[in-house]
């Protein structure tokens, strides 16, 4: 029996591996301490919101020094030297990045609290001219063997999880905060495909960390395509993975060069997510070798604890985050093996497949450097369905778009299961996977069945969060006998809460329920005598 409320608002891109890449003349330089810094751990309203704060409580996760913001006043002293621009600082390095001169970079370490500085992009380098995140379509029409339903040709890629199941039983990922870090997201303010997510104010805010402001949509479509395989809707086309999700734009790569200070904008936008309390980050991007050949990773650097940004997805997992992450394209290339981050101990890192469930040669190969298993799981990364600017789709490959789909996914899979923690999702999706017993360095665990998972996990009864602009929450959903319906007010409130079925008779209905201002009220009701069928909640 399934539940729904009117209240509810109802690449490769080529086979090369994925890079960064930044603007000349930039540098990282490390701080002291934070012993003098006004904020305090025991007031973290201070630098965190609400909503990740609850996570950290629900979780038992402990608010420590690393959240501490960087100290403003070493900011200013930096900022206050001639031709010093602070590009944007790291609470979890303890590190700024300006961009300077010699001179500059000179003054800047005789100040006593910088203790060192890495270069993220020389001052003799240039920008290069090509989208590197150019993608190679295919036409619609090579899919036509696909499986006829609402989701059109979209449908392969998440009925090889059994997503379309979570989808039937209510769990689209309402109430899930999803943060996309990307190249650049070209229309995606324009085109029909993301109607939705604007109707219903689903979109909560875009950050741009290249250029230093909020405007997301330029710079690569990169990111478009990657955001239609989870929150794309257009009926007979497409349907992404998680199409009830919330969702920030973070556009942390340059898309015409590749220097390793673009892993320093993915962790300050990591830093920004958590603080905004998002559940999932989903980064299509991978950092092997730069422009600058200098700052060349090696493959023993993919131990998941040499580069800041596979550290800082890490430091983003132990604060409670679900940090999905692409595999990288580089399986027939001379670097072979997964790229920066997805050598991360605590990130889902995702391979690529083709329809029929095998493994598609672009997709990097495990294992991580010190021999963990990755790729840890493998979604639809070949002839994947995505958006295009004409208000239709097409196809395009790479784990680009595998990570986002298994990333929509996991999100109504953890919508289902609000109370467990992110590794917990991690682990039910491993445990569900085809290759759970014998792992390889290809396929990793397998492809996951989210259905089984969801199966496998306790059946939550608490509160799930609610969505955008919502007052009300049914669960759990579906339910055999009993369920409990949510409901939060500002004001004080006297509910009466009616159930109907689509021919609007009235089948049940319960009164005099008070909400007090702000609080959550629980109401449990005895739906054991209802018929079966789908009812909306008044």
């Amino acid at each position: 029996m399934r539940i729904q409320t009117a209240l509810t608002l109802l690449l490769l891109l080529t086979t090369s591996s994925l890079f960064s890449q930044t603007e000349p003349g930039k540098y990282l330089v490390f701080f002291s301490d934070k012993e003098n810094t006004p904020y305090s751990i025991f007031q973290p309203e201070q630098f965190l919101s609400e909503r990740a704060i609850e996570r950290r409580e629900r979780h038992d996760i402990e608010i420590t020094e690393l959240d501490l913001p960087v100290d403003p006043n070493y900011l200013g002293q930096l900022e206050a030297i001639s031709g010093v621009e602070i590009v944007h600082h790291s609470k979890w390095f303890n590190a700024a990045t300006i961009a300077t001169d010699q001179s500059g970079l000179d003054a800047a370490l005789e100040l006593p609290f910088v203790v060192s500085y890495k270069m993220v992009v020389s001052d003799e380098t240039q920008d290069g001219l090509n989208d590197k995140f150019a993608i190679q379509p295919s036409n619609r029409s090579s899919q036509t063997a696909w499986p006829e339903s609402d989701y059109g040709p979209s449908f392969n890629q998440i009925a090889m999880h059994n997503g379309h199941l979570l989808h039937d039983a209510g769990y689209r990922g309402e109430g899930m905060h999803i943060a996309v870090l990307d190249a650049g997201f070209t229309e995606v303010n324009n085109l029909s495909v993301f109607d939705n997510l604007y109707e219903e104010n689903r979109l909560l805010g875009s950050r741009d960390f290249v250029d230093g402001d909020n405007d997301v949509y330029h710079g690569s479509s990169h990111g478009t395509h990657v955001l239609s395989t989870m929150a794309g809707f257009l009926t007979d086309s497409i349907i992404g993975t998680a199409p009830k999700a919330s969702y920030y734009l973070m556009r942390t790569e340059n898309s015409v060069s590749e220097y390793v200070t673009e892993e320093d904008n993915w962790v300050v936008a990591a830093e920004y997510a958590d603080s905004l309390g998002v559940d999932i980050i989903n980064s299509s991007l991978g950092y092997s070798t730069f422009d600058d050949t200098t700052q060349n990773h090696t493959y023993s650097d993919m131990d998941g604890n040499t580069t800041r940004i596979s550290r800082a997805a890490d430091i983003a997992a132990s604060r409670g985050i679900l940090v999905v992450t692409s595999a990288g394209n580089s399986g027939s290339s001379s670097w072979h093996y997964i790229t920066a981050p997805a050598d991360a101990d605590s990130a889902l890192t995702v391979g690529a497949v083709t329809a029929d469930s095998t493994h598609i040669f672009f997709s990097s190969f495990g294992p991580s450097s010190d021999g963990r298993v990755k790729p840890n799981l493998m979604a639809q990364g070949y002839l994947s369905v995505i958006c295009n600017f004409d208000g239709g789709v097409q196809t395009g490959n790479g784990t680009s778009f595998s990570s986002p789909i298994l990333a929509g996914v996991a999100a109504c899979l953890w919508q289902a299961h609000y109370q467990q923690n992110n590794m917990t999702i991690l682990g039910a999706l491993e445990e569900s996977a085809t290759h759970f017993t014998n792992p390889n360095d290809s396929v990793g665990f397998g492809i996951p069945n989210a259905w089984m998972a969801h199966e496998n996990l306790p059946n939550d009864t608490s509160v799930p969060d609610f969505g955008v602009d919502e007052s009300v929450s049914v669960f759990p959903n579906p339910f055999e006998e009993q369920f409990q319906v949510a409901l939060k007010w500002e004001n004080s409130h006297s509910i009466e809460v009616e159930f109907f079925d689509f021919s609007g008779r009235k089948v049940l209905m319960e009164t005099s329920h008070e909400c007090l201002p702000g609080d959550v009220s629980r109401i449990s009701i005895d739906g054991s005598k209802l018929p079966t069928g789908t009812f909306l909640v008044e």
